[in-house]
């Protein structure tokens, strides 16, 4: 694994903050949270990318109501600059669509995978922030992005048995990676006294039996809004913007812009942390 990717390329320091979305299962609003949440930092001035590595199963193109011509597949198997594979989303923010077939990238050979480092460098550079829509229950092939990610965000819903599903998840993270910064939205709750119980019990698990620091990112209220917008294709910050529950996506924007970046592992960039799992061969 060493002598296969050791051309890969120098990198360059992102300016992007980057952000891991993940949950323990499906169901839960995790893509409707990646996508409202990078609508709303539009609207603060933000140029915002959302890139989906739910591959095969993602819901960034059905949200939006929009077919991307161009895929992370295309970027990965057929060298397509990256540029070319973004997609112009709502409020101007970009976007690149999941596709299927990211296994592939863990075979590629050394000249590919310098190519998607380099490319992938050059859009961290253009945007403020990058949204990574990851799949539920994050497979070992997402598993590095997550981990180089400045922050990872959990979605989970006050039901005990999602509440479980992302304490899960966090295992999974945390006995993989170190000094992870991790934050916790609580989708579909009733109230905010719903959001700051079932933040609790996830909390005090996590801290009894991994010693790892969860942040609360604050409550999604549950709101049948959400399913008019998925079946009218048309995100809810967008349809109802002036709702409840555009009111918190609002509030979780500001939680991400106004905590700071703290840069671990010697101050590597994204890239660079990602680049060394792959060196290491902890992708496979």
């Amino acid at each position: 694994m060493e002598e296969r990717f050791a051309g890969a390329p120098a990198v360059y320091r992102n300016k992007a903050k980057t952000l891991a979305v993940v949950s323990g299962k499906g169901g839960v609003g995790k893509s409707n949270i990646s996508l409202n949440t990078a609508l709303a930092l539009s609207d603060k001035g933000k140029k915002v990318l959302v890139i989906d590595l739910d591959v095969g199963m993602g819901n960034i193109d059905i949200l939006i109501g929009r077919q991307a011509l161009y895929t992370v597949v295309d970027v990965l198997n057929h060298k397509m600059p990256i540029h070319r594979a973004l997609s112009t989303g709502p409020k101007g923010i970009r976007y690149i669509s999941g596709g299927t077939g990211l296994n592939t990238m863990f075979e590629l050979n050394r000249d590919k995978w310098a190519f998607f480092l380099k490319e992938l460098s050059t859009v961290l550079n253009d945007f403020d922030l990058v949204v990574f829509d990851m799949g539920a229950g994050l497979s070992k092939d997402q598993l590095p992005f997550a981990l180089s990610a400045d922050e990872i965000l959990v979605v989970t819903t006050p039901e005990p048995t999602s509440i479980m599903d992302a304490y899960s998840a966090i295992k999974h993270l945390t006995l993989n990676g170190r000094e992870l910064r991790l934050k916790v939205i609580v989708n579909r709750c009733i109230n905010q006294k719903d959001g700051i119980s079932a933040f609790l019990r996830l909390s005090n698990t996590v801290n009894a039996f991994l010693q790892q620091k969860l942040e609360y990112a604050g409550p999604i209220p549950e709101d049948p809004l959400v399913s008019k917008a998925v079946v009218e294709q048309q995100p809810f910050l967008i349809r109802h913007p002036r709702s409840k529950l555009s009111s918190a996506v609002y509030l979780l924007a500001d939680s991400l812009l106004e905590s700071r970046t703290v840069k671990t592992e010697g101050n590597r960039s994204f890239i660079d942390k990602l680049s060394s799992f792959f060196r290491r061969g902890n992708a496979t």
